[in-house]
């Protein structure tokens, strides 16, 4: 189909607390990709059309012509209108990065066949203890949000990301990258990633300048938005082992420690 976005849109997600901002922003300050602020809405919409296809497909099939692929069609035009403004703004190809994007990358390779789809994966000890440390609260009931409270209830969403992120291995458009080679090698985990969106050495230099670019209270959804301001460093690597109790360690090994361990984390 044609994209009123111009190419297919790519999509970033990981973990919330992986690095996701991070990226966001090294890709934005390319300046040939546009990536704004999360939207959240994206996530929202693969969950309904996973909830179509299970419930009421064979139906829509039936009574009004509407097989799986003009589903996905109709949500892939939903979704290009949505992100169409950024790019009449701008003229560059559009980015989208919201977290809950991976559990949902498979739905946005159907919806979107050619769309490159960026995963990025830290140690999941790392992110609990980054979850455990935020605010947040639920919008529908006001009360704080169980992963910023409860070390399982965050290492279960870890685990889902990790296994979102397994399914696209083999997909040649799927592109994963690990939080600690971002932060501690920029300029050698960004370059293949560039290259493969078909960025020139010029964008990659910008993207390693992102602090210059980053707009930081754009994102007022994205906690670590000042941190990411800055330039890049590797402080975060290995937070767990001063803010992670002894309770809330055995916690995380006994539901993901299978995961770290097949990543090279433990």
């Amino acid at each position: 189909m044609q994209y009123a976005v111009g190419k297919s849109p790519i999509f970033i997600g990981g973990a919330p607390r992986s690095g996701t901002t991070l990226l966001r922003a090294m890709v934005n300050a390319s300046r040939n990709i546009v990536c704004g602020p999360e939207m959240r809405i994206i996530p929202a919409l693969c969950h309904l059309a996973e909830q179509i296809e299970t419930g009421q497909a064979d139906m829509l099939e039936r009574g009004y012509g509407l097989d799986r692929q003009a589903l996905n069609d109709r949500f892939a035009r939903t979704i290009d209108s949505l992100l169409a403004p950024l790019h009449a703004r701008t003229g560059a190809r559009v980015a989208e990065k919201t977290p809950a994007n991976i559990l949902h990358f498979s739905r946005l390779r159907q919806i979107f066949p050619d769309s490159p789809l960026i995963g990025i994966v830290r140690d999941g000890r790392d992110v609990v203890a980054s979850l455990l440390s935020m605010d947040w609260t639920d919008g529908s009931t006001g009360q704080p949000m169980a992963i910023t409270r409860d070390a399982e209830a965050a290492a279960r969403l870890w685990c889902a990301s990790i296994d979102a992120g397994r399914r696209m291995h083999g997909d040649p458009n799927y592109f994963e990258l690990r939080y600690e080679a971002l932060v501690s090698d920029p300029a050698g985990t960004i370059s293949p990633l560039f290259d493969a969106l078909g960025e020139d050495d010029a964008a990659k230099a910008r993207a390693l300048d992102h602090a210059r670019e980053f707009d930081a209270a754009a994102g007022t959804a994205e906690s670590s938005a000042g941190r990411v301001a800055g330039p890049v460093d590797r402080r975060a690597i290995g937070r767990w082992q001063q803010d992670l109790d002894t309770a809330q360690r055995d916690t995380v090994m006994r539901i993901a420690g299978q995961h770290l361990a097949d990543l090279g984390y433990v």
